[in-house]
């Protein structure tokens, strides 16, 4: 995936606040003046004041603006500070179902059999590109967890673990992650507008609580002509 605007102006942020352009206990420029100076929308300011928010460089406060708190100890690269799509995109929930995990499932989800589970299926889009779909996925959760659907309907950028977290006391503190590649199914590729079997990447992930409780299942479909990494380092000793 291409970096998004907010990504660089993100960067350019950074790098002035850490070569002093913006000292600490300084305010940034307004989120107008943000828009004009780099020529972006509001949109794609918001996401890099949040972006530095996360990182500890500022700290917003409503009607005060965004206050310079620290000045960094490093240069960032991508490998550090880009947060996961969900985070940055829109995500419209198409379909909410309930569903008993059989072997073919089990062995797709690479799961237990017999699990109840709430399935989740969703579109993300692009809101700089025209809401251009871009990633289809299925989110699979303990079914005990019944509110989500509404909950995640008012909430389109928090990560599904990050409400079940807020709203059950469910924390998670493992994920792990399979990418593979794979020909594109039918059900994505009618939501992503594209053609179906076209090369796409397939992410798997499980998140689990700290004793081992299985909280949630991701499985997303990015389509190969709309997905490239590029990562830069520097600085090696």
């Amino acid at each position: 995936m291409k970096n998004a605007r907010w990504v660089k102006l993100a960067d350019d942020l950074t790098a002035e606040i850490s070569d002093g352009t913006f000292p600490l206990n300084s305010y940034l420029p307004t989120e107008m003046e943000l828009c004009a100076k780099y020529n972006v929308s509001r949109y794609t300011v918001r996401m890099a004041l949040d972006n530095l928010t996360r990182l500890g460089y500022i700290k917003r406060w409503p009607r005060l603006g965004s206050k310079v708190i620290s000045l960094g100890s490093k240069p960032l690269s991508s490998l550090t500070h880009f947060p996961p799509v969900s985070e940055t995109h829109k995500r419209i929930v198409h379909l909410t179902t309930e569903c008993i995990v059989d072997r073919t499932l089990a062995l797709q989800l690479e799961c237990e059999e017999q699990l109840k589970l709430l399935r989740f299926s969703n579109v993300l889009t692009d809101p700089e590109n025209e809401d251009r779909p871009i990633v289809w996925t299925t989110v699979y959760v303990n079914a005990a967890y019944s509110r989500l659907p509404q909950i995640a309907e008012p909430q389109p950028l928090p990560l599904l673990s990050e409400l079940i977290e807020k709203e059950y006391r469910e924390r998670c503190s493992q994920m792990t992650q399979k990418v593979t590649a794979v020909a594109l199914p039918d059900e994505a590729a009618k939501h992503l507008l594209v053609t179906p079997g076209l090369p796409s990447l397939r992410i798997l992930k499980h998140y689990k609580s700290s004793d081992n409780k299985l909280l949630q299942i991701t499985e997303s479909f990015h389509p190969g002509n709309g997905f490239s990494l590029t990562l830069s380092m520097s600085n090696f000793g």
